[in-house]
């Protein structure tokens, strides 16, 4: 074992050995080298230079710039108010549209079976009513009829008065009175006489006794008549009366029952016809269909937006700001708008509508989404213009303007805790001085206190 690791110690030094001569370069010595290697200079450090900028006086201007998309003036979601299953779609993408137009419906067949039979029942029920109010003004005519024929018999009544009659009966029965008591006294001058009864006195007082007897019944039978008048007077009266009743009762109109099955067959219609227009998209004006995302045999959630209908006549720039840009703007405020895709086009324009509650658009009403839009109307003063729906488009709007005033870049002005100020370069000195800054455009700042014009100011 000894023996072994001798040998493999002796192997192992000549290995060694052998390496050491292989590593060294042909024809050299393994002497070390004399020469030693050059040192690598150090560069000498650049210094970065501050730019510098002078206060200059001129115009300073403040605005926002936004983007936004050319899009109808009149649009519209549209959606089902009730969920269920779509049974037909009458219209795909880009169709034109006419308002009222049914753009797709749900299965209501069982809807339309039942609006199908109520409309039956409202027009037995109408039917029925036309005729009772047809009858009734004939009822009415001739109630009518019958209260004049009832006024003209009272009228003839009152106008046969046995009163004037009265009169004269009583002046016959006190003519015949006078007449049988003078003949009641020549006879009672010869009644002692044998021959009385013979005589002419008695065939006197006989004749004044029937006479007397004649105009008494004649005076009787006009207080009769008289009495019957008053009868007949008062049964005509009452007959007027009847006549008026019935005829107000006529005027009372038709049976409330009949007009009661009418609304109720109304209602019902009404209901059924509603809760199919539910079931319905309906054009709301004229336009084209900007989008319709429905299937036939597919189910819908009521309310859930499926289509757009626009007016493509119309156009105008829609964009969605946030709170902070809307803060600075306000309804009317002119605009500059500049398209895409033809830079070198300027557009003049206004804001026409702002979101609630930065200005009067946007309210929902129902169960609608609100718009929160900003829209801005083009003034392209009557010219055609070369734009399409959808075409992105940049607005610039003028916040503040001030001219002949000082400013200087954003980034000569410096801030530390709220602190705004520049650092002059006064020859080889340097000094900082707080400004107060006015307007603050995008490439110059309006400096209001602080500097003076052509000083210079090192950046940052």
């Amino acid at each position: 074992m000894i023996r072994w690791a001798a040998r493999f110690a002796a192997v192992l030094v000549m290995v060694v050995t052998m390496s050491g001569c292989a590593l060294l370069p042909t024809g050299h010595s393994r002497e070390p080298l004399q020469e030693e290697p050059t040192p690598t200079p150090i560069p000498t450090p650049i210094v970065p230079t501050k730019p510098t900028y002078r206060v200059q006086r001129g115009e300073v201007v403040r605005k926002l710039t936004f983007t936004g998309r050319i899009a109808p003036v009149t649009e519209k979601e549209l959606f089902f108010r009730t969920s269920g299953r779509v049974r037909h779609v009458y219209v795909k993408r880009d169709d034109p549209v006419k308002a009222g137009q049914i753009l797709a419906d749900l299965e209501i067949d069982n809807l339309e079976r039942d609006l199908a039979s109520a409309q039956l029942e409202l027009n037995r029920a109408q039917v029925r009513l036309q005729e009772a109010e047809d009858a009734l003004k004939n009822d009415i005519r001739r109630a009518q009829v019958n209260l004049e024929i009832a006024k003209l018999n009272l009228e003839i009544a009152k106008s046969q008065d046995p009163t004037p009659r009265k009169a004269q009966a009583e002046a016959a029965l006190e003519k015949a009175q006078v007449a049988l008591k003078r003949a009641q006294e020549d006879y009672n001058a010869i009644s002692w006489r044998n021959d009385r009864a013979a005589s002419a006195q008695a065939a006197a007082l006989q004749q004044a006794t029937l006479n007397y007897q004649q105009a008494k019944a004649a005076y009787d039978l006009a207080m009769q008549d008289i009495a019957v008048y008053k009868y007949q007077v008062a049964i005509k009266e009452h007959q007027v009366e009847l006549a008026q009743i019935a005829l107000d009762e006529l005027k009372k109109g038709v049976d409330p029952l009949l007009k009661n099955d009418v609304e109720r067959a109304q209602l019902q219609v009404q209901k059924l016809e509603a809760a199919i227009a539910d079931a319905e998209i309906i054009a709301p004006f004229d336009g084209k269909v900007l989008s319709i995302s429905l299937t036939e045999g597919r189910a819908v959630e009521a309310f859930n937006p499926v289509a757009i209908v626009a007016d493509p006549s119309e156009l105008e720039v829609s964009a969605d700001l946030t709170s902070t840009q809307l803060q600075d703007l306000s309804e009317g405020m002119p605009v500059t708008v500049v398209l895409v895709s033809r830079p070198g086009q300027e557009l003049k324009g206004h804001i026409r509508r702002l979101p609630y509650p930065y200005g009067g658009g946007g309210r929902s009403e129902g169960l609608e989404q609100e718009d929160k839009s900003t829209r801005v109307s083009l003034d392209t003063g009557g010219e055609k213009v070369d734009y399409e729906l959808g075409d992105l488009a940049r607005v610039t709007v003028v916040l503040e303007r001030k001219e002949n005033v000082l400013w200087l870049p954003p980034q000569a002005v410096r801030t530390f805790e709220g602190r705004k100020f520049v650092v002059v370069k006064e020859g080889d000195t340097q000094r900082r001085v707080d400004v107060k800054v006015g307007i603050q455009g995008e490439d110059r700042w309006e400096i209001e206190e602080g500097l003076k014009e052509g000083q210079i100011v090192i950046g940052q």
